[in-house]
């Protein structure tokens, strides 16, 4: 108790003295705080969203192989992937779920598509001298060219996976989404569309195979939904997949009628997702063994998953580098002012070493003054950290989505794509990265915390051991004389 009233009283005496190490120890724990609390928050982020997001693995034909092996044996053919093939490759105990899609384009008579012409004329002459020679060319086939129809089609065989619903760029505004056992010839289109032709829910349009125009079928709109994109597919040269406006989603049984009949029904895609990201390569043996040929590749979604992580990962890294150098820097201040502040008070600790305390008491007794010092510190600098945790991190966060957007508008640039504002051609793909980080601290995080504060009164108190320890008090009363 004797030291504990000692220890206040010392720190009373050298008030200003005290409150600087106060200040420093607070800075130090405040930037502590926020840098624990994004590292924390980024890690479990990455962590809960690694797991939410399951290993997406999906096939695409290998061209150049395939080419290369044409133009040696024109007899070299490749037979397309079927729905049958999809319901026989997911039969596996590898794989805990899967969908597939079915995608055509139709034309119309009744109505007219979101011409994209319109949005290549909003850029001026210096830009598009960088639209590629050949996009002419392509506006022409979406305009009823050969075997390009206006409008994509798309059929899910389960609607809860069309992506654009699940990441929130759509959502229906009018009406209701078709569902998986919707056996009717029902179509959602997208709000522009439907201002654009003065369409509403209820009302029947007529579509016709680019192929054949004698080649009717009739839909009825049971859902109209908007979209934040222009751009929905990455396939350059079907112009119904330069705007998402011109997307059409159907149910599959009517798309199976218009397979039967279009010669340009041209795309079936599956994604499985396997129940462990490890059981890659199995999978991937299991589907060859089943009849997956070698000109298909197989890949995963990893590199998107990893993308989309970048910014959170690179401030998590950010911040735990940051907090070691915090550490590092504090420490070493903190020491070289505790050295400064021992010498100081070198003739106090004569006075008290002459009366009788012991080395042990007195070491005792400098680690308690910093140790009140260091727990205000802690209550303030917790405090002032946690309130600027989620203002640094979303700033930080903006700043580096910024960056990797630039590098990514550089890349397509280069690319040749500079002239065009909207819509994102698809030619390099977008990155949805995560722009959102919920700061928080849990009981360890303040723990953790409690810990930093701990460690700098040791190191500091180390420094107090290391001179008392040196001192003898008769010298230090005659030197004082």
């Amino acid at each position: 108790m004797y030291i504990l009233k000692n220890a206040w009283t010392n720190i009373k005496r050298n008030l200003g003295r005290n409150i600087l190490i106060g200040i420093i120890i607070l800075v130090i724990t405040a930037s502590s705080c926020i840098a624990l609390a994004i590292n924390t928050s980024g890690n479990k982020l990455i962590d809960s969203y690694i797991n939410k997001n399951q290993l997406e693995v999906s096939f695409s034909l290998d061209m150049k192989n395939f080419r290369q092996d044409k133009n040696n044996d024109s007899n070299t053919t490749v037979d397309k992937l079927t729905i049958d093939d999809v319901k026989k490759y997911s039969d596996s105990k590898y794989v805990s779920s899967y969908y597939y899609t079915l995608e055509t384009s139709l034309s119309s008579d009744e109505i007219e598509p979101i011409d994209m012409s319109e949005l290549f004329e909003k850029n001026d002459d210096a830009n598009n001298k960088n639209i590629p020679d050949d996009v002419p060319n392509i506006l022409e086939q979406g305009r009823g060219g050969q075997n390009q129809g206006d409008f994509k089609i798309t059929a899910y065989s389960d609607v809860s996976y069309i992506d654009a619903f699940v990441s929130g760029t759509s959502k229906i505004t009018d009406g209701n989404m078709i569902t998986n056992e919707d056996k009717e010839n029902n179509i959602v289109i997208s709000e522009d569309l439907a201002d654009e032709n003065d369409l509403k829910v209820g009302d029947t349009v007529k579509l016709y195979s680019p192929s054949d125009s004698n080649q009717t079928y009739e839909f009825k709109i049971i859902g109209i939904f908007e979209t934040e994109s222009d751009s929905s597919d990455d396939n350059f040269m079907n112009i119904a997949a330069l705007n998402s406006q011109n997307q059409i989603y159907i149910t599959e049984t009517a798309m199976n009628t218009i397979l039967e009949n279009v010669d340009n029904a041209n795309s079936l895609n599956a994604k499985f997702y396997l129940k462990d990201s490890n059981d890659l390569d199995k999978f991937e043996k299991e589907v060859r063994e089943k009849g997956l040929s070698d000109y298909y590749n197989v890949s995963d979604n990893t590199d998107q998953i990893t993308a989309a992580l970048k910014p959170i990962q690179k401030i998590s890294n950010f911040s735990l580098t940051f907090l070691i150098i915090i550490l590092i820097v504090g420490a070493v201040i903190l020491a070289v002012i505790n050295m400064l502040n021992i010498r100081d008070r070198k003739y106090e600790i004569g006075v008290l070493r002459a009366i009788g305390m012991s080395k042990s008491k007195l070491i005792t007794q400098l680690i308690l003054e910093l140790f009140i010092i260091a727990v205000i510190s802690f209550i303030i600098g917790t405090g002032i950290g946690y309130t600027l945790s989620q203002p640094v991190t979303n700033k930080m966060l903006e700043n580096e989505i910024s960056s990797y957007q630039e590098e990514q508008t550089k890349t397509e640039n280069n690319f040749g794509g500079k002239g065009f504002d909207k819509p994102n051609l698809g030619m390099l793909g977008s990155t949805n990265y995560i722009d959102n980080l919920d700061v928080s601290l849990n009981a360890i995080t303040i723990l953790e915390l409690f810990g930093v504060s701990i460690l700098l009164v040791i190191i500091s108190g180390s420094v107090s051991a290391l001179f008392v320890t040196k001192y003898e008090p008769n010298k230090i009363l005659q030197n004082r004389n």
